[in-house]
């Protein structure tokens, strides 16, 4: 009985073992593009460069650039048998991986814990051509570089490197491992690497930066030429062909994987293969510079709330409430009639006036200031744009407009003001008109003009003349006295 219960133990931690498998140390598949976003634009000399789609470059043309690679830089391209390289100062793509988001891709396959979280970018590396001459099989790892060598960094180099920018990193308290430790930890020599740190053999720059490589792979045509992968003793080939037939759409491929491993594009039968090189890296504040703005013009969103705030204390503003105005500076468009909506994507001033107020716990609204003239005179608030032009005879304004909210224009000192303030009694049945004071001096950059023909003992024209802007409430002193009351008291 025991035996069984053993096996049953056995198997469910076989199970869990099972299910620890480190998952491969690389990531692929495809990412639909357009033409218009794999033009390649090369360097042909001082002010002249070259033009190939990637998508629909024939054999002849890339066999042409290869040719023209291997006479610009013998150097870089010194053999028939390794592939044709281009250098990232030597081209520009429209091919943009970020936008495409493949980075979120990567991330979701090779990155686990907290830098699953961290931002990464990717910088354009070399752009290789491989083509059925060449030739190319997985590099020895060596532990060490001769001294006075101008080869490839060994990778003792990039782990002294990686070492080094562990420790000099922000969150460098986490990572309390002394340099023994780390040797111990990746098998290393410490003697090698203490003799390395000491004499400085190579420097930062020597070392390829970024902790992964991505390639991205265009649909050229092509037999053979899998991509080979080595870490270890483990091994894996991804099929490019495999990989594009399982997209119904045009796509390029994508491959991604960690420094420790080693890379190869198995023999080419005939074709070209065209690989655009990224590293992958986590981007620091050296990184990434800074734009330097012009401070003319800018808003001090310190002094506006000082502003806002003192006059709202000032007793003499609006002393039995009312409304604040403050025109739009911007234009906006509406898919209704109504405006309230656009307070949602407010832009530049009106964005900060908006935060101001909120920031304050000012209630404010998007409305339309409305000055009725010609015929019967005075101001209302409305939510949406009023057009009664295409009435007849508009006989009861009130009732037409949906007996709106009355404003009366009042100055900084409550006092009715003297060019706005015209409101004819008569016509406003009996309503009682709310103050508002305009705070901004110009006029709303979003306004309205309508006409329509006044029916009554005389026919005559009307007009209405809409503002759009942003109204902030202005409870009375008596409200404001009576809340702070209720607030002491309780």
């Amino acid at each position: 009985m025991s035996q069984v219960f053993e096996r049953i133990t056995m198997g469910k931690l076989d199970n869990v073992r099972a299910s620890m498998k480190p998952r491969p140390p690389y990531c692929c598949g495809t990412l639909p593009v357009t033409p218009d976003t794999c033009t390649l634009f090369y360097s042909t000399g001082v002010d002249h460069a070259g033009k190939m789609n990637l998508l629909s470059a024939t054999s002849e043309e890339l066999h042409h650039l290869m040719c023209y690679c291997r006479a610009q830089s013998p150097t870089t391209n010194n053999s028939r048998f390794t592939p044709a390289q281009l250098n990232a100062i030597e081209i520009a793509t429209t091919f943009d991986a970020e936008h495409c988001r493949l980075t979120e891709a990567i991330r979701s396959q090779l990155l686990e814990g907290g830098n699953s979280k961290r931002p990464l970018q990717l910088l354009v590396e070399n752009l290789k051509i491989y083509d059925a001459e060449c030739h190319e099989t997985f590099p020895q790892v060596l532990l060490a570089t001769k001294e006075g060598s101008d080869g490839q960094p060994s990778l003792l180099d990039v782990y002294l490197h990686e070492y080094r920018l562990i420790k000099s990193h922000e969150e460098s308290r986490m990572f309390s491992l002394s340099l023994d430790e780390f040797c111990d930890v990746f098998g290393l020599s410490s003697a090698e690497l203490r003799r390395r740190e000491s004499t400085g053999l190579r420097t930062n720059e020597a070392i390829p930066k970024g902790f992964a490589t991505v390639l991205v792979v265009f649909p050229t045509e092509i037999e053979g030429g899998a991509l080979l992968l080595r870490q270890g003793h483990h091994e894996w080939a991804i099929d490019l062909a495999e990989l594009f037939a399982r997209t119904t759409q045009t796509s390029v491929a994508f491959l991604a994987f960690y420094d420790d491993v080693q890379f190869a594009v198995r023999k080419i039968t005939s074709g070209h293969c065209v690989i655009l090189t990224y590293r992958l890296h986590f981007p620091t504040d050296n990184d990434i510079p800074l734009a330097t703005l012009e401070k003319k013009d800018v808003y001090d969103v310190n002094s506006l709330t000082t502003g806002i705030t003192e006059l709202l204390l000032d007793p003499s503003v609006l002393p039995e409430g009312g409304y604040l105005a403050f025109g739009l500076h911007n234009q906006y468009m509406s898919t209704s009639r109504s405006v309230v909506d656009v307070g949602s994507h407010l832009k530049g001033r009106d964005a900060i006036i908006a935060c101001v107020l909120s920031s304050l716990s000012i209630p404010w609204s998007i409305r339309i200031l409305y000055r009725n003239v010609g015929w019967t005179e005075f101001n209302f608030l409305a939510d949406h744009i009023v057009d009664l032009s295409s009435h007849d005879e508009v006989h009861f304004l009130m009732e037409t407009l949906g007996n709106p909210e009355i404003v009366c224009f009042v100055g900084a000192r409550g006092e009715p003001d003297r060019k706005r303030a015209r409101l004819d009694e008569n016509g406003m049945d009996g309503k009682n008109a709310t103050d508002i004071m305009l705070v901004s001096t110009r006029p709303s950059a979003w306004s309205f003009h309508s006409h329509y023909v006044a029916g009554g003992r005389e026919v005559m024209m009307g007009n209405l003349y809409g503002d759009v802007c942003i109204i902030a409430e202005r409870p009375s002193l008596a409200m404001i006295r009576g809340e702070r009351d209720q607030r002491m008291e309780g």
